[in-house]
Formats: C-alpha cells, sequence, structure tokens
C-alpha cells in the first residue's frame, strides 16, 4: 500500500512540475545581423504584455499592447541611426530590458535586465504588498494621500521578499498612492477610500 501511495505522489508531483513548465513565459529576442533587424517572439500567459522599442534619448520608435498566448514580429531597423535602443517588454509582474547596439548594418544585443514588480492585491478594505527583491536592494515603501503628504513610510534592507499589508478600512474618504521605490525602479499602486 505504501509503495502505491509513493508512486500517485510521484506521478502527481510530475504533473504539477510539467503543468507548470507548460504556463512559464517564453520570450526571446534576436538580431538578423545581415539584414539588420530584430526578431521578437512571445508565448506567456494569457496576459497583457507592453513592448516598446525606443532610442537614447526615450523616443518611442514602436509600442504595442500585445494580448494572448503567442506573438511574433521582425523589426526593420534600417532606418535607425548609429547608437544605442532599447527595447523593453513588461506585464504584471515583470519588466525585461535589452540593450541593443545599432553600428552600420551590425545589430547587436548588449544586455538583458530582468526587474520583477511588486504584486498588490486588494480585499476588504486591505491592500496586501509582495515584492521580490531578488538584488537584496533598499527598498522604501510609502503612503501618499490626495493632496501628496506623507502618511505612511518604511524602508527595507537586505530583505529577499517584502511582504506589507495596509489597512485603509477606516481611513479618511480619499485617493491615496503606495509608492514602492528601489534604486533603479519607481511603483505605484492607487487606492480610493469611498
Amino acid at each position: 500500500m505504501k509503495k502505491v501511495t509513493r508512486t500517485a505522489a510521484m506521478i502527481a508531483l510530475m504533473f504539477v512540475t510539467l503543468t507548470g513548465k507548460a504556463n512559464d513565459e517564453k520570450l526571446s529576442l534576436i538580431t538578423k545581423k545581415e539584414s539588420k533587424s530584430l526578431v521578437f517572439e512571445l508565448e506567456s500567459k494569457s496576459q497583457e504584455t507592453d513592448i516598446k522599442l525606443f532610442d537614447d534619448a526615450n523616443h518611442i520608435i514602436y509600442s504595442e499592447n500585445i494580448y494572448g498566448v503567442s506573438y511574433a514580429k521582425k523589426f526593420d531597423l534600417t532606418k535607425l541611426e548609429n547608437g544605442f535602443y532599447y527595447f523593453t517588454t513588461e506585464d504584471s509582474l515583470k519588466k525585461i530590458t535589452y540593450t541593443i547596439s545599432v553600428e552600420g548594418s551590425d545589430v547587436k544585443i548588449l544586455k538583458r535586465k530582468e526587474s520583477t514588480k511588486p504584486v498588490f492585491k486588494k480585499e476588504n478594505g486591505m491592500v496586501y504588498l509582495n515584492f521580490l527583491n531578488l538584488d537584496k536592494k533598499e527598498v522604501e515603501i510609502e503612503v501618499l494621500d490626495s493632496a501628496n503628504r506623507l502618511v505612511f513610510s518604511e524602508k527595507y534592507e537586505n530583505e529577499l521578499i517584502i511582504e506589507k499589508a495596509f489597512n485603509f478600512k477606516k481611513a479618511f474618504e480619499d485617493s491615496y498612492t503606495i509608492v514602492v521605490k528601489d534604486n533603479d525602479n519607481t511603483y505605484f499602486e492607487d487606492i480610493v477610500v469611498k
């Protein structure tokens, strides 16, 4: 009987692992040097993803919202001047930024940087914040009211997982903003108390 139970548990574990891997997002960005182009492919869970291509001066060259499971696009870079460009993909959980160099007919992807975003859950007058701080950077959390007055502030240092619950059940009627800052990014979440 123990052997049957153990085998059933192993099969269940393998099924859960395979199902989890099947739902992982697949993202690739490759260069086509001969044709001075980029090929972008995305397979993800059915959620909204924003993609952008912009130059060193933050001028947006291309922007699109993607809804759906699979997407592929070839970007023609022949009309771009020599320099550095950035290609970003952003969904509700993370942002990935590729640094791209264009010199003559040579296109290179120099760097890929991935940053996780905080997750907010609103429920019954409570707001729950979860933030995976992979680099263990200093993180500052603030709550501001509609007049930009500081209502709450807290700093975290050297924390991998940051979890915080905000109780708005007895808060005054107003609009509030939760601000999460790390060394590189600032994230905002708006809350309205009626």
